[in-house]
């Protein structure tokens, strides 16, 4: 008596398993998801700003950044991050977060990207605007 494997039955386990395992991990994503505070699963209310960015040569730049209280100007090069000043000046503070809510009302990166892909249709926008509708 010749036993022959059964390719149907081992492809069936094979699949259940590879199911489960699968059923597994997604639990235990959807687990960490709600189990992890707002903060560390990556919400919209970060309490560290990147303020702005300015590069100086290949992999080195200085970043200034916002934390809850104070304002860090860092020294960023390829193998580590230097603190350079802190700024916590209430006037001063008070005026730079006057400038970035000015510029939070700027376009976002969608509308630049359309932006720079059509920019034939932000120009007839634009004189379509200031020009007002045309009178035949």
């Amino acid at each position: 008596m010749n036993y022959a494997p059964d390719l149907t039955m081992a492809a069936v386990k094979m699949v259940l398993s590879l199911g489960l395992v699968l059923a597994v991990l997604w639990l235990a994503y959807r687990w960490t998801r709600r189990s992890l505070p707002a903060g560390a699963a990556g919400s919209k209310g970060q309490l560290i700003k990147v303020l702005g960015s300015r590069y100086l040569g290949v992999k080195k730049s200085i970043t200034v950044v916002q934390v809850p209280g104070t304002v860090l100007v860092l020294g960023i090069g390829s193998d580590r991050i230097n603190l350079l000043t802190r700024i916590d000046d209430p006037e001063l503070l008070a005026s730079m977060s006057k400038t970035t809510s000015n510029d939070e009302k700027s376009e976002g990166f969608k509308e630049q990207l359309q932006r720079m892909l059509h920019p034939m249709d932000a120009i007839k926008s634009k004189s379509a605007v200031t020009d007002g509708p045309k009178r035949v």
